[in-house]
């Protein structure tokens, strides 16, 4: 497991939402690999791709960049991953959101508070210094330097925030200087793709130099874009300990161990711990899954092609009475009668 010496265990389970995760995965696939088997050695449940608003534990996700970086031979993973999918790697709807900014300027503001709300203890933003002729874009990702996943984090954060810019001024531009939080020189394919960009190494966050210029560009399709269904706006990462582990147990519920021991290897404590920490939030483990499976079967419910025992077992009931039951108990009303009142309301 790669792990980052600023997850503190009594705060929140650090999480990043699924739709950081959906570009290196579809960039991997597309080249022929194993995806779904590295999912499995990294922990992750491969379905949760499904969502992109479903959140996974940071240190499942590092873990799972620096096993497929290392066994597909890609040193370059984070920096192709950004670069193929410019803005939309941050999320599949970020460029039509870009597109629809007055200026550059707002775009990247719009664009920081998406990401500052939805991956913990990541952060985006600009610095305009009162003198000079630049501003700088920076990333500090929620990992730091010494952790293994920071190569892949790193050049993903810089190209991603590149492709952003690049909504605005086309796909040739290139920043004239750039800052890396890793002290390694990058490798030959990266510096072949910077061209003449200045770098500076072993920074605390990564950022690219714009010129004050840039700021109030237009997009370069300025007419009012009205993009597919989108996710955004999405629900932020949770700030509070039961808050994140409902919103992990969300992208886990469909699977088969859904016990205390298993939960509490997803927020990285012991079983004892675990029990602790929601005791002193005036819960328990069963409460907290009882709610979550809630919330997955009122969604699946919508879907009246969904038959109410095939809900029961993929949220891991292994008798329907026994998920009605459930369901009762916060709903006051059966999965039949919810799914009907829905209906009724709907038409």
């Amino acid at each position: 497991m790669v792990r980052d010496v600023s997850h503190h265990t009594t705060g929140p389970i650090p999480l990043h939402r699924v739709a950081i995760l959906r570009p290196f995965s579809q960039f991997l696939a597309d080249v022929g690999a194993p995806v779904e088997r590295g999912f499995h050695r990294a922990g992750l449940p491969f379905y949760s791709l499904e969502n992109v608003n479903n959140y996974v534990p940071s240190e499942r996700f590092w873990a799972f960049l620096v096993d497929m970086a290392h066994s597909e031979g890609i040193e370059d993973l984070g920096f192709l991953v950004g670069h193929t999918y410019g803005a939309n790697s941050a999320d599949p709807q970020l460029t039509a959101m870009l597109r629809q900014s007055p200026t550059l300027y707002q775009g990247l503001l719009k664009a920081s508070a998406l990401a500052n709300k939805t991956v913990s203890h990541c952060r985006l933003g600009i610095v305009q210094p009162s003198l000079g002729e630049h501003s700088y874009f920076f990333h500090q990702p929620s990992c730091d330097a010494r952790n293994p996943a920071i190569e892949q984090i790193g050049w993903f954060g810089l190209t991603t925030l590149i492709g952003m810019v690049r909504v605005f001024t086309g796909p040739q531009w290139q920043p004239t200087e750039i800052g890396v939080m890793t002290h390694r020189s990058p490798c030959r394919s990266i510096r072949e793709q910077l061209g003449g960009t200045r770098l500076r190494p072993s920074l605390h966050y990564s950022y690219i130099a714009l010129e004050n210029a840039l700021l109030s560009l237009p997009p370069l399709a300025p007419e009012a874009t009205t993009p597919e269904p989108s996710p955004l706006p999405c629900d932020p990462f949770k700030n509070d300990f039961v808050g994140s582990l409902e919103q992990v147990l969300h992208a886990y519920i469909q699977g088969t161990d859904l016990s205390i021991a298993f939960a509490a290897g997803l927020c990285d404590t012991s079983k004892r711990s675990l029990q602790r920490k929601l005791t002193d939030a005036g819960t328990c483990y069963s409460s907290v899954l009882d709610k979550v499976r809630f919330h997955t079967a009122c969604r699946m419910l919508q879907d009246r092609d969904m038959k109410v025992a095939d809900i029961a077992h993929r949220l891991g009931y292994s008798d329907p009475t026994h998920f009605s039951r459930a369901f009762r108990r916060i709903a006051g009303i059966n999965p039949r009668e919810y799914r009907q009142t829905r209906s009724h309301y709907r038409n």
